[in-house]
């Protein structure tokens, strides 16, 4: 026979020799067609009898060698119309034939239904294994589907999955005892540096579809998501994940994640927000109840009032704006700073500063220790029913009262009385560790039994271990700081001031007042004006005051007019 164009490109072609068919492949065939789309076009053209396991010879030698591959070649013969019928679903996903049951010495084979197929151009998804069964069968055949296009398959939306517990509800926590410690109630959400926070699922391409007629019908890609990076956060070199910059409290705003160093309280501390722990810096809009806690490493600032309440920094400063205001009875409020404890006024409270203490009206009825400094010169500026020891220097407009209330003033080193002071002092401050230890631990053997006898622990109750282990640790490290401090803190207080050991008032120092300069003590018989205590060859004396030094050389104290002033007689 001529030569016959296996494609639209001239990739091969039959010759009819007096012994048979020959085909014959050129040499970049295999580069350019798969052997399916050689045999489909083979059949297109009507051939129908081929022997295709010696033409899938020839396809793999492709040689440009002519290859006997049969002894005649036989074409699709149009009688077999009658019986073949073939139809396209709208969509063109499906392929459906119908078959009728062949007369006489007509055969229908395979090859005569993809024939049929390629016809009505149906070229993907063709099921020749159905097709021989229903030939096999001999029976009449009615739309049966034996072509199918595959469905798109679009990509799936990138997804970010938080890892943290970002639930702001109060979570009262449940004692091993099944009471109900309403006062911790775990609100903040505190992570480590470097800790993972979220993670990302990529889009997906999706997979493109095709029809039974070889339409390519292509997929939409998914879209991406962002991850929620905000305020110090970092994102993994892929992209995919992403880090705490810095320990601190976790949350979200603005649908991005947020770690600040500062953990922020809108309104009150009290059962809304339970007791609060916290590494970085508190900020407390309103005031803090009694009977409720703030432990930090960082400073602590409330804009409200503090009742009898317990306010502990471990490295910072104490600022209350309004106040700290205990109670009549044995509730004090306690404030430990490791710095600098500020409040416009101290009443019924235990005060204990790394460095100064500085108020803005008066210090009544309270404990007040401070390394360095104790500050009271605006407004009333008064000190009364208190026991104050400074390190270095007091300064207050007045001291004591007209009533006699029992007020002792002491600065500079360490006396006997002073190191049963102190000693106090760090005792309460060391109770307020071991409590806390106590309360964590119990809560830590709780939860690791819990762990043991569970099937499965929930992951929730899990984190909350890992937290409760570390902040046992923490505490561990604080309370072996303190043990330390008050082993050794004698020779410190000798040690470290050593510069000036000074009382200033600048308007009243009342009767009754035990005032004391390193080892030495004296009770004031009688009303002082604007005088300064010191200490002269190991005798207490009291001297005219020079206001700019009694001020620290500050010029918004107002001076009084000329007063009297006693120079150490009483």
């Amino acid at each position: 026979m001529d030569s016959i164009l296996i494609t639209d490109q001239e990739i091969g072609k039959f010759e009819q020799r007096e012994d048979g068919v020959y085909l014959a492949l050129f040499s970049d065939v295999r580069e350019r067609f798969s052997f399916e789309e050689v045999r489909r076009e083979i059949i297109r053209k009507g051939v129908v009898n081929g022997d295709f396991d010696a033409i899938h010879q020839v396809w793999e030698q492709a040689s440009g060698e002519p290859v006997k591959i049969a002894e005649y070649l036989e074409r699709y013969d149009t009688l077999k119309d009658k019986y073949i019928s073939v139809s396209i679903a709208e969509n063109e996903m499906e392929g459906y034939l119908s078959l009728g049951v062949p007369e006489g010495l007509v055969e229908i084979l395979v090859n005569d239904v993809l024939y049929k197929l390629y016809e009505y151009g149906v070229e993907k998804g063709i099921d020749e294994k159905l097709i021989a069964k229903l030939i096999e069968a001999g029976q009449p055949v009615r739309n049966a589907v034996v072509a199918k296009g595959k469905p798109v398959v679009n990509g799936k939306d990138g997804t970010v999955k938080v890892l943290i517990d970002l639930d702001n509800s109060a979570k009262p926590v449940i004692t091993e005892e099944g009471s109900v410690d309403f006062r911790n109630i775990n609100l903040i959400k505190i992570v480590d540096q470097d800790q993972l926070l979220a993670v990302k699922e990529p889009p997906t391409p999706g997979e493109d579809g095709y029809t039974v007629t070889g339409r390519i019908i292509e997929a939409r890609p998914g879209e991406d998501v962002p991850l929620p990076r905000g305020k110090n956060t970092y994102l993994a070199e892929d992209g995919l994940q992403l880090f705490a910059s810095m320990i601190g409290n976790v949350f979200i705003e603005g649908d991005v994640l947020n770690v600040e160093n500062v953990y922020v309280v809108k309104a009150n501390v009290d059962f809304s927000t339970g007791n609060i722990s916290y590494p970085g810096d508190v900020v407390i809009n309103g005031d803090v109840k009694a009977d409720f806690s703030v432990h930090t490493e960082g400073s602590i600032v409330v804009r409200g009032t503090v009742e009898a309440a317990e306010l502990v920094s471990t490295g910072g400063n104490v600022e209350v704006k309004k106040g700290i205001i205990g109670t009549q009875q044995e509730k004090k409020a306690k404030i430990v700073a490791g710095k600098t404890v500020k409040a416009l006024f101290i009443q019924e409270a235990i005060v204990s500063a790394g460095k100064d203490v500085v108020v803005g009206s008066y210090i009544l009825n309270s404990v007040i220790h401070a390394e360095k400094d104790v500050i009271a010169l605006r407004d009333r500026g008064m000190i009364a029913g208190s026991t104050v020891f400074s390190g270095s220097c007091i300064r207050a407009k007045n001291i004591g009262s007209v009533s006699d209330t029992k007020t002792q003033i002491k600065v500079g080193k360490i006396a006997k009385g002073d190191v049963e002071f102190k000693a106090k002092q760090l005792d309460e401050e060391l109770e307020v560790f071991v409590d806390e230890e106590k309360q964590l631990r119990k809560r830590m053997e709780f939860l690791e039994l819990l762990k043991k006898r569970l099937p499965q622990f929930p992951a929730e109750k899990e984190k909350e271990l890992v937290g409760v282990i570390a902040k046992t640790k923490q505490l561990e490290k604080i309370k072996e700081e303190v043990v330390a401090e008050k082993k050794d803190f004698e020779a410190k207080f000798i040690d470290q001031f050593g510069v000036e050991r000074k009382i200033y008032v600048l308007q009243t120092l009342w009767p009754g007042v035990l005032v004391g300069i390193n080892e030495q003590v004296r009770k004031i018989e009688s009303r002082q004006r604007r005088i300064v205590v010191t200490l002269d060859e190991d005798q207490i004396e009291m001297k005219r005051l020079i206001m700019k030094e009694a001020t620290g050389g500050k010029s918004d104290i107002e001076e009084e007019g000329e007063d009297e002033a006693t120079g150490g007689g009483e």
